[in-house]
C-alpha cells in the first residue's frame, strides 16, 4: 500500500498540466481577497488585526485542496489510463492510494501557499507602516484551513471517483464553491453557510462575519460530507471494478 501511496504521490506532483493545480492553489485565495476591496484596507488597524484579516482569504485553500485531491482521480480518467491502474494495483488500493496521496499533496501544497502569502502580507503591510503580527487567532485560522484542507482533498478525491470526469469534477469542486456558493452568501448567508465550500472555508474563519457557521457545526457538516461521498465513490467504484 506504501509504494501505490508513493506512486499515486509522484504521480500528481509530474507533468506541465500540475502548473494548472499551484495556478488554482494561489488564484482561489486571491479571488477571495480582491472580490471585496475592503480588506485591503488595513488604515487604522492593529498589525494583529490587519495581520489576521489579510490572512482569512486563506481559509478558501480548502476549495484549492479539493481539486488537487481531484486531480490524481480525473487526470487518468482524461487519459484514458485508469483501467490500466486498476488492472495493475486493484480498485481497492488505487482507490485508498490516490485519496491518500491526494490529501498529502494538498497540505505540501498549502503549506507551501501560506509560506508564499504570509511573506506577501509580510510586504504589503511594511509599505502600509505596518508590521506582521501573528496571533493565536491567525495561527487557530492556519490550522483550520489545514483541516479543510485534508477534507477537502477527500471530497475532490471522492467526486473524481464520482463522475470519473475531469470538467465536470472542476465544475462541481471550483465553479459552484467560488461562484454559486458565495452568490448564495450575498444573498442568503442562512442556507449558504451550509454548502460544502463555505463549511470548509468555516473550519479557518469560524463564524465569518456572521455569516459561516462556527467551527463546530461547520467541522459536523464537513465530516458527514466527507464520508457520505467517500462511501458513494467507494460503492460506485467497487460496482464498476465488478
Amino acid at each position: 500500500m506504501r509504494g501505490t501511496i508513493q506512486s499515486e504521490a509522484l504521480r500528481c506532483v509530474s507533468g506541465l498540466s500540475l502548473l494548472a493545480v499551484y495556478l488554482v492553489a494561489f488564484l482561489l485565495p486571491a479571488f477571495v481577497l480582491f472580490s471585496d476591496g475592503s480588506r485591503l484596507d488595513v488604515a487604522g488597524l492593529d498589525p494583529a488585526a490587519a495581520t489576521t484579516r489579510l490572512l482569512e482569504p486563506l481559509a478558501w485553500s480548502a476549495v484549492s485542496a479539493a481539486f488537487v485531491g481531484a486531480y490524481g482521480v480525473t487526470r487518468e480518467y482524461y487519459y484514458g489510463s485508469m483501467d490500466r491502474t486498476l488492472t495493475s494495483v486493484g480498485f481497492r488500493r488505487a482507490f485508498a492510494g490516490k485519496l491518500v496521496a491526494g490529501v498529502l499533496v494538498a497540505l505540501a501544497l498549502s503549506v507551501g501557499l501560506f509560506a508564499v502569502w504570509t511573506t506577501g502580507v509580510a510586504v504589503f503591510l511594511s509599505r502600509s507602516g505596518l508590521s506582521l503580527t501573528l496571533t493565536p487567532d491567525g495561527w487557530r485560522l492556519c490550522a483550520g484551513a489545514l483541516v479543510g484542507g485534508v477534507l477537502g482533498a477527500l471530497i475532490g478525491g471522492a467526486i473524481g471517483w464520482i463522475t470519473r470526469n475531469y470538467y465536470v469534477t472542476a465544475v462541481f469542486v471550483l465553479v459552484l464553491p467560488m461562484v454559486g456558493e458565495l452568490a448564495l452568501l450575498r444573498t442568503v448567508p442562512e442556507v449558504a453557510k451550509f454548502s460544502p465550500g463555505l463549511a470548509l472555508a468555516a473550519l479557518g474563519v469560524p463564524g465569518y462575519q456572521g455569516r459561516l457557521l462556527e467551527f463546530g457545526p461547520a467541522l459536523v457538516v464537513a465530516l458527514a460530507l466527507t464520508a457520505g461521498l467517500v462511501a458513494v465513490a467507494w460503492t460506485g467504484g467497487r460496482r464498476r471494478a465488478g
